[in-house]
């Protein structure tokens, strides 16, 4: 199981990791050409953008996962209609998205405006939905391919063409929106005809309203829950810009926080590869064989977390030396190590989450993720004034442990919990390994190096243990 997970993982992971990797070898490129004003034009407007990014699905996946696996001989038809709906709604959506953003955007980039409100709105009102509907199909169908085809095409594209506008045009900041809007359009290209010609689904805009008012009573639930991972990746430069940081400060704070929304991204090859597992696992809630199984693949992935982004944070210093050619950026790599190791909680958070969604019962979702989500952002309204934006470093990472451990806690989950997690012993794991890597950022080569087979090691006998156990 665990073995055909990963190998799914690795399918959507490479195709989309190796575009990825590509940029962050370009970085020693791009970085010649860019200012800590640029990565702040880019972080706040990303931030405004993914805050109402999460209203355009309406939380409908949750609906779709689950129409999936309950009608598998007519989803198609349930979907259709959803799609059509969503495809609507994105008109009204798109709408508000440039309204906000016109606001949005500083005053430093006020002079391409309406070229970045362009760029942001026409993928949002034309081509999202399609993408949706395309990645949902082929990840519930366990068919990765066509998710990796699109994936590393327009994931390399995007790099080639951040490479010509920043590197060769000289377009600073304009350069990324340029390169995500074609490598949008691209995608969309890309999944037309694999989905509305070969698959035949097309929309249904004479859908029924009933059926559509349940999906949506079902799914709002689901949209605090959504907005939380905003809240949690990319809300900080939202609330640094409300509080009047500077914009080469939030610049600053953006380029350390990407490199965990790096690994966020790539983990989400782990997410989509996880989903259908989980999901057929907990179909059988009486069956202790299958809970069990669904124990030690829960714990096989946290230990490949915690030893990667371990590896990764302990040699952060020396892979900002080598990325980055910008020395005032290049100081960022304590900011960076922090967030990195919050993404940690994933794998525990996704046995709990995993449960409550498949049994429906999405209104104690926002429990985990909006408390969590929302005590970031109080955090960091009441810490940045007095501690800067190094504050923001760590109430990210103390939101994502909240997100990843609070809902063993829940009476919900309580209620339809098969077997022990033992959460509160991987809680202090994830906090220690933060303080040795954090501590050891600044150590001698040769003592990194021993820690780096240490941990390995510990990883590896982690695994075998945990297989003699389960």
């Amino acid at each position: 199981m665990l073995r055909k997970l990963l190998s799914h993982a690795a399918i959507y992971g490479l195709a989309a990791q190796v575009p990825r990797l590509a940029g962050i070898l370009a970085l020693p490129i791009i970085t010649r050409y860019l200012t800590t004003f640029d990565y702040g034009v880019a972080g706040v407007v990303t931030a405004y953008v993914g805050a109402l990014g999460i209203m355009q699905s309406l939380g409908l996946s949750v609906v779709m996962v689950n129409s999936f696996a309950r009608y598998p001989t007519r989803f198609k038809w349930v979907w259709r209609q959803l799609h059509g709906f969503t495809l609507l709604w994105s008109v009204v959506y798109s709408l508000l998205l440039g309204a906000v953003l016109y606001w949005a955007i500083p005053d430093g980039a006020a002079e391409n405006r309406w070229q970045i409100i362009l760029l942001s709105v026409l993928p949002a009102m034309l081509f999202n939905s399609t993408e949706f509907l395309g990645g949902m199909y082929y990840q519930m169908l366990q068919r990765p391919l066509p998710v990796a085809l699109r994936s590393f095409v327009v994931g390399t594209l995007v790099v080639v063409l951040n490479i010509y506008t920043i590197a060769y045009l000289r377009m600073g900041y304009m350069g990324w929106f340029w390169s995500n809007f074609i490598g949008t359009l691209i995608g969309f290209l890309i999944y037309s005809p694999m989905i509305y010609v070969k698959e035949q689904m097309l929309p249904i805009f004479n859908f029924n309203w009933q059926r559509i008012k349940g999906s949506l009573r079902v799914s709002l639930h689901v949209i605090p829950h959504h907005f939380s991972f905003f809240l949690l990746d990319t809300s900080d430069r939202l609330v640094m810009d409300v509080l009047r940081v500077p914009l080469p400060r939030i610049g600053f704070y953006n380029i350390a926080s990407s490199f965990g929304l790096y690994f966020a991204a790539a983990s989400n090859a782990v997410v989509q590869a996880a989903g259908p597992v989980y999901m057929r696992l907990y179909a059988k809630p009486d069956d202790q064989e299958e809970a069990l199984q669904a124990r030690q693949l829960t714990f096989s992935l946290q230990i490949v977390y915690l030893a990667v982004t371990s590896l990764v944070a302990l040699w952060m210093k020396e892979i900002f030396i080598l990325l980055i050619k910008n020395e005032v950026l290049q100081a960022a790599y304590p900011l960076a190590i922090i967030i990195l190791m919050g993404y940690s909680y994933k794998p525990m958070y996704l046995a709990v989450v995993n449960q409550l969604v498949y049994r429906e019962k999405t209104k104690a979702l926002w429990k985990i993720s909006t408390m969590a989500g929302v005590g970031n952002v109080v955090l960091n309204f009441l810490l940045i004034p007095f501690f800067g934006i190094e504050a923001a470093a760590f109430t990210t990472f103390a939101a994502l442990m909240y997100m990843g451990y609070a809902g063993y806690l829940l009476k919900e989950y309580k209620q339809i919990r098969q077997v022990d997690y033992y959460p509160w012993l991987w809680l202090p794991v994830n906090v220690m390994a933060l303080l040795v890597v954090y501590f050891m950022a600044d150590a001698a080569l040769l003592l990194k190096a021993v820690v780096t087979f240490l941990i390995i090691g510990i990883a590896l006998l982690s695994s075998v243990r945990l297989r003699s156990i389960f």
